[in-house]
C-alpha cells in the first residue's frame, strides 16, 4: 500500500511539474497575445512572469507591460480605480528597481499623470512630479512635468484662459 501511495505521489509531482510553464513560455504567450491584440490575455501572462519569476530575464519588460496594460484598463473584471492602482504599483516598482533604465523617467512621470488626471490625487501627483524633476532633470518630459504642476487642478477652460493671458 505504501508503494502504491508513493508511486501515485511521485506521478502527481511529475504531472504537476510537467504542466507548469516557464517564464519563457509565459513571455512567448504574452507576445503572441499582444500581436493578436488580445491584451487582457497578454496581461495575465506578463503578470505570471512578474509574480512567479522575479529573476527572469523577461521580468523588467513584463513589469513595464503590466503597468502599461493596467493603465490601458484591459482587464474588464476589475474597476478602473483598481486597474489604475495596479498600473501605479507596477510603474513605481519599475522606476525603483531600474532607476537608470531608459523607461524609468517615463514610468515615474506616468505615476504622476495617473494620480493627477485620472484619480484626482493632486497632492500625490505634485509630490511625484517633484520627485521626477529631481531625479530626471535632463528628461524630455521635464517641461511636461512642470506644465502638469502649474495646471494641476485647473479645468481645460481655466488652462486655456491662463494660456491666452500669457
Amino acid at each position: 500500500m505504501k508503494k502504491i501511495f508513493a508511486l501515485l505521489f511521485l506521478s502527481l509531482i511529475f504531472i504537476v511539474g510537467c504542466s507548469s510553464q516557464s517564464d519563457k513560455d509565459y513571455f512567448e504567450l504574452a507576445q503572441k497575445s499582444m500581436e493578436a491584440k488580445e491584451y487582457s490575455t497578454a496581461l495575465v501572462n506578463f503578470q505570471k512572469i512578474v509574480d512567479e519569476f522575479p529573476n527572469s530575464e523577461h521580468y523588467q519588460f513584463a513589469l513595464l507591460q503590466t503597468g502599461e496594460l493596467n493603465h490601458g484598463l484591459v482587464n474588464k473584471e476589475i474597476s478602473k480605480e483598481v486597474s489604475l492602482g495596479l498600473a501605479i504599483a507596477a510603474y513605481k516598482e519599475y522606476q525603483e528597481k531600474y532607476p537608470k533604465a531608459e523607461k524609468a523617467p517615463q514610468t515615474l512621470f506616468m505615476v504622476g499623470f495617473i494620480q493627477a488626471n485620472e484619480l484626482s490625487k493632486l497632492d500625490d501627483a505634485k509630490a511625484t512630479y517633484t520627485k521626477f524633476l529631481e531625479l530626471y532633470p535632463e528628461s524630455d518630459m521635464v517641461e511636461s512635468a512642470k506644465t502638469e504642476i502649474e495646471n494641476m487642478g485647473l479645468s481645460p477652460e481655466e488652462i486655456l484662459k491662463k494660456e491666452q493671458v500669457k
